[in-house]
This record gives C-alpha cells, structure tokens and sequence, in this order.
C-alpha cells in the first residue's frame, strides 16, 4: 500500500471514528461508498500490513554485537579511542547586585499542612482506637515544633554568617 492509499485509509479512519457516516465521506472524498465500506471493514488488517517505521530501532537492529558483547579486540580498541572529559567549570559567579529573598511558601510541591496530618493518620492507625485522636494531634503538633525549631536553628546560622560577613 502506498502513502497516498495511507493517506486516504487514515483520513477515512479518522473521519469515520469523528462520527461521519460513509455515506458523507465517501461524498467528501470523492470515492464510492463500497471503497470507503471496503477500507472499513478492513481497517484492521489494513492497519496490521501497514509497516511501521522506527528508525532508531531500525539501525540498532543492523548492530552486529545487539545480543552479545564485541570480540576483546574491539572492545580495548573502543576504550583506547574514549578520552575522559577534563572539565573546568569555573568559579562561582558573584552578583552584582543583592538578590532578594524569595518566599516559597506560595510553590506547590509540598503541602506542610496534609502531609502532617497524613503522617498523624499512620502513626495514628498503629494504636489502639481509644488513642487514635491523640497520636495524631501530637504527631501534628511535633511535627509543626520540630519544623519551626529547625527555622530558627537556620535563622540563627544565618545571622551568625551575616555576623562573621560585616567584617
């Protein structure tokens, strides 16, 4: 089948599965209504001759080594010919001008508030029912006071470098 007949085969495919019935896509292709009820009713083995083209798998399919390694030979040739990468990424740029803080509690990736209270849910399902609202409100609220001490330790950190910066 050539592309032209692809062509035809697929736009009538297409139309067909658009809900246009035979009947006005054999009248808009400009072809009898048995050709279009022909290719219909042949769409699946149509589809299936149809070969599909994959380049990439084409040339690694002409790869003589695909199931096995290369002789030794080759392969100390391959490995003589490969230089390692000497690379020199520079040093770190400086800005020129001081670059505002961003405040990142407005990004979506990580919603503090849910993924509390679903580690407040498991800690809260290994216990008895009786405990359950109790893990899980003290699970929450460790979590919160673990967060928040870890803010100020960053905090103070922060000062501290500010501090040893004002030489």
């Amino acid at each position: 089948m050539g592309d032209e007949n692809w062509a035809e085969v697929k736009d009538i495919a297409f139309l067909h599965e658009s809900g246009v019935s035979p009947e006005k896509i054999a009248k808009v292709k400009k072809i009898s209504i048995e050709k279009v009820n022909r290719i219909l009713g042949n769409l699946d083995e149509l589809v299936a001759k149809r070969k599909k083209m994959n380049i990439v798998q084409d040339i690694g399919n002409q790869n003589p080594w695909k199931e096995e390694l290369p002789p030794e030979e080759i392969l100390d040739l391959m490995a003589e010919r490969l230089e390692a990468e000497d690379r020199q990424d520079g040093a770190r740029t400086v800005p020129s001008r001081p670059i505002a803080a961003v405040d990142r509690s407005d990004r979506v990736g990580e919603d503090r508030k849910m993924v509390d209270r679903l580690a407040g849910e498991e800690a809260a399902s290994k216990v008895s029912k009786p405990l359950k609202e109790v893990v899980e409100a003290a699970t929450i609220e460790q979590r919160i006071r673990s967060r928040k001490d870890w803010d100020e330790t960053i905090s103070d950190v922060s000062e501290m470098l500010d501090d040893d910066l004002d030489l």
